[in-house]
């Protein structure tokens, strides 16, 4: 069910990202550049920032596409219905799930005694990603697959439409969550070779038709949500197989992985530009989940690629502690003990002005690389 080298290199036309393999840079900015960043961040507030998150709700891709559902943003107005949605946003913001759960079935109720399938249809799927971030599996399911089938029997949706193919990414995940991993992996390579087409006949139709020497450097400057929207969802779908492999497959898939997730830095290098937060969070989870599922080489890789470009970033100053301890773990399981101390030690540095609990959990992670340094043993900070 692998998608071969050949249909990636083929498919895409996108900028060249500068090398991965960044390690030895920080290696040796590691001493100039620690008392310039603990000045930078050493005032700041700092919270602990999960490294983890759902690769498939990482709508950090979808820049503009619409609410996820092919529709405009609902503007600020009377409609009880909107306005329960928006409520439900609220909610799922603060963790208040089943408050925001009870919202959208009031306004579920409203929308089929007004008999709007659209509004029907929109609040099933705000149903579905509630019940999806609650952890409520078999409810997100139902309600996912019963938007899939509206959109497509009510609303005239075809498979390869952005509202079908992120739903499906959710649905797969779902399905990998509860063993069904073939099923799951069929439904990520519809996905991937679906938008793949997509991506071909965009970049056809916008870049190669207009002349190579004639490009932008980032159109999405230029073209804006025309240019991006579709691009972000290839890298959705790239980004949600790449941490599936990583996950569910075994060490044969781990190239695979690593090319996808590639694909992935190039799409958000050709939408953001080459120094930005987004590119950093995307390679930082990917890392992070490369360390959980002992994938270390493939961790130190893309940390390695985090934290070279993080430590730039103002916006990246809350994740910064989290980051440096992935990293120093990844080192840790790659017989890299020492260069692992220096990355806690700095971590704990970073967290002076922090939360108490970010404070502990750091300073308890660097204890425990302290003690299992040069003795072998390993250690688990997850």
């Amino acid at each position: 069910m692998t998608l071969p080298s050949r249909l990636l290199s083929r498919s895409i036309v996108l900028t060249r990202l500068p090398s991965l393999a960044c390690a030895s840079n920080h290696d040796r900015q590691y001493s100039r550049s620690g008392e310039r960043e603990e000045r930078r961040y050493g005032r700041t507030n700092w919270r602990r920032c999960a490294a983890m998150g759902s690769p498939v709700l990482a709508l950090s891709w979808m820049v503009t596409l619409k609410d996820f559902l092919g529709v405009e943003k609902i503007e600020m107005d009377k409609d009880p219905v909107k306005d329960k949605i928006k409520q439900s946003w609220l909610h799922r913001k603060y963790g208040a799930y089943d408050k925001a759960v009870e919202v959208l079935h009031d306004a579920l109720n409203e929308a089929n005694e007004r008999k709007e399938a659209m509004a029907v249809t929109r609040v099933i799927d705000e149903l579905a990603n509630t019940y999806y971030q609650k952890g409520d599996w078999a409810e997100a399911e139902r309600c996912f697959r019963d938007t899939i089938q509206r959109m497509v029997s009510l609303h005239g949706t075809k498979d390869s439409d952005p509202v079908f193919i992120g739903i499906s990414l959710k649905l797969a995940d779902l399905l990998a969550k509860r063993g069904e991993v073939d099923n799951a992996e069929t439904g990520l390579t519809h996905c991937l070779r679906k938008q793949m087409k997509t991506v071909d006949a965009h970049l056809a139709k916008n870049s190669v038709a207009r002349g190579a020497m004639v490009e932008d450097r980032h159109p999405v400057d230029t073209r804006g949500a025309t240019h991006s929207d579709p691009l972000a969802l290839f890298g959705m779908c790239l980004d949600a197989f790449a941490h599936f492999l990583v996950t569910y497959r075994d060490e044969s898939r781990l190239d695979e992985a690593d090319e996808y997730m590639g694909e992935v830095l190039k799409i958000s290098y050709q939408i953001y530009g080459s120094r930005t937060a987004h590119s950093v969070h995307m390679a930082s989870n990917f890392g992070t989940m490369c360390v959980i599922k002992n994938r270390f080489p493939l961790a130190v890789k893309y940390l390695s690629y985090a934290v070279e470009r993080a430590a730039h970033m103002d916006e990246c100053a809350p994740i910064l502690p989290s980051l440096y301890c992935s990293y120093a773990e990844a080192l840790f399981h790659s017989d890299r003990k020492e260069e692992a101390l220096q990355w806690a030690r700095r971590a704990l540095s970073l967290t002076r002005s922090a939360d108490e609990k970010t404070r502990k959990h750091v300073s308890t992670f660097l204890a425990q690389i302290e003690k299992e340094t040069g003795r072998g043993k390993r250690f688990y900070f997850f």
